[in-house]
């Protein structure tokens, strides 16, 4: 009786882990038709889908989509392809520094990211697909390849002397555009350094080869001319760009940096202290060309204050003499005005003489003739005086030897002496009389 109640709890426990199983089962099973039957889709993905006839399908939008036992095929939108040699990098895409080779043969290693956007129509996609069958496929023989190709391509039309000295930026906007366009197809022309240099248009780099022996002559220096083709309208001739074919755009690419190798390394930091040192020559040479300069302007400085201060005297000499002189002039002018009016008083004062001299000539002769004539007044003036002195001397004369008393007396007086004065009145009257008389006859003809 006990084992046939343990046999039938077997049997239960055994029944019951074969319904468990069988429902896990049925869950799996479930689970696994849901998920071949419905999917989800990524905003930045871009799937391709492979149903189980063959018939391809491109499913864009983000969200779920039935596939219905289909093989999806993954495609990111934007794939960025990173050759910065950083690590932890997050990128579709991570490449090692990419090795480029300059126009000089100098070695480098190219440092960028380039980022690509796949086409959004179906039959780009389609194609894409069927071209490469998967995005890491895509990426390795398509993306990278051409991003390698390109930063080479990029590298080759500069000597690393012009990248350093700023051809940097170029080489950049040359990796973009041949990325976007193709790569330029160029021609190299070797010429001797010892010809005439050709005028090389912006598509044209040069470099020059130095010769290894030291003893070559300058003949066997060459340079190298690189020439972008072009076609007979002037576009550049370039190389088939795949990804154009493809439809899948160039968002940005870029070149950031490129480490030389340490042979360049040490002779561009060699050509660096050479242009240090030549630079402070050139400040040397500079500053002392400006002590010189300015020594010169203060030398003239002083020239000029003693020329200055030279014109000064000499103007104030010249103003001074200028001065004299026409104080000269004018005491000159005064003097000759004075010996021309003193010439003048002396004219007239002969003039006056002169005509004094003929006057009393004149008179003269008009004397000697009217004391010819017995006409001259002066003459009778000076005879009748004369007469009149005489007379009246010899009247007194006479009148002192005469009696003053007459014996007859005249009138009544009270003295002698009264009667002598009124004689002596009586004769002055007569003799006034007599005079006037004479004097009323002078000029007087007869």
């Amino acid at each position: 009786m006990e084992k046939k109640e343990i046999g039938n709890l077997i049997n239960k426990k055994q029944g019951t882990i074969k319904k468990i199983s069988i429902a896990i089962v049925t869950v799996v099973a479930v689970g696994y038709l849901l998920f071949q039957t419905v999917d989800s889709n990524d905003a930045d993905t871009t799937i391709v889908l492979q149903s189980i006839t063959g018939d391809l399908s491109v499913i864009v939008e983000p969200g779920p989509y039935l596939r219905f036992f289909g093989a999806p095929h993954h495609y990111k939108k934007v794939i960025a392809v990173n050759f910065t040699g950083e690590e932890n990098i997050t990128a579709t895409s991570v490449l090692p520094k990419i090795k480029v080779r300059f126009l000089d043969t100098s070695l480098g290693e190219a440092m960028g990211v380039a980022r690509f956007r796949l086409p959004v129509s179906e039959d780009g996609m389609i194609n894409l697909h069927r071209e490469f069958g998967s995005q890491g496929a895509m990426i390795s023989n398509l993306l990278e390849r051409a991003v390698v190709e390109t930063a080479k391509a990029s590298a080759r039309t500069m000597s690393v002397e012009e990248h350093y000295s700023g051809g940097a930026g170029q080489m950049t906007l040359d990796f973009d555009d041949q990325l976007r366009n193709g790569i330029f197809i160029i021609d190299q022309v070797v010429e001797s350094m010892g010809k005439k240099d050709k005028k090389t248009s912006s598509s044209e780099h040069e470099i020059n080869i130095q010769p290894e022996n030291e003893e070559e002559t300058l003949k066997a220096r060459q340079r190298v001319l690189v020439v972008k083709r072009k076609d007979n309208e002037g576009d550049y001739i370039r190389t088939k760009n795949q990804l154009i074919e493809y439809k899948i755009a160039v968002i940005s690419a870029s070149i950031e940096d490129v480490d030389y190798e340490e042979r360049v390394d040490e002779r561009l930091a060699a050509q660096k202290k050479a242009a240090a040192d030549e630079a402070l020559a050139r400040q040397n040479l500079k500053k002392a060309q400006q002590e010189a300069e300015t020594a010169k302007a203060l030398g003239d400085k002083a020239i000029a204050e003693a020329r200055a201060v030279a014109e000064k005297e000499k103007l104030q000499a010249e103003i001074e003499a200028q001065k004299k002189a026409s104080v000269a002039k004018i005491d000159a002018a005064r003097e000759v005005e004075v010996a021309r009016q003193r010439k003048l008083q002396q004219i007239e004062i002969f003039e006056l003489q002169k005509k004094e001299a003929e006057g009393l000539q004149v008179l003269a002769e008009a004397r000697k003739k009217a004391a010819e004539n017995a006409l001259d007044p002066q003459v009778v003036f000076e005879s009748k005086l004369q007469a009149w002195k005489e007379v009246e001397v010899s009247k007194y004369q006479n009148m002192s030897k005469a009696q003053l008393v007459p014996t007859i007396q005249m009138g009544q007086g009270s003295s002698s002496e009264n009667n002598a004065l009124t004689m002596l009145q009586l004769l002055g009257a007569k003799a006034a009389l007599d005079l006037r008389v004479q004097f009323e006859d002078i000029g007087k003809s007869n």
